[in-house]
């Protein structure tokens, strides 16, 4: 499966971010500090709501 990055919105305070795919440190939101997503040696563990896949070129 390709690397991407996804639009995530934080499931305590709703604001969004970008997040990649294959993150491998935690990924805080940038308002409230909640954990977005959480590396697991491959895909990342998305624990927000994943709003759309951002496509690239």
């Amino acid at each position: 499966m390709a690397s991407s990055f996804y639009r995530v919105r934080c499931k305590d305070c709703g604001n969004q971010q970008i997040v990649f795919s294959r993150a491998s440190m935690v990924v805080n939101c940038q308002v409230c500090g909640g954990v977005v997503a959480e590396p697991t040696g491959g895909l990342a563990k998305i624990k927000g709501e994943i709003l759309e896949e951002l496509s690239h070129g």
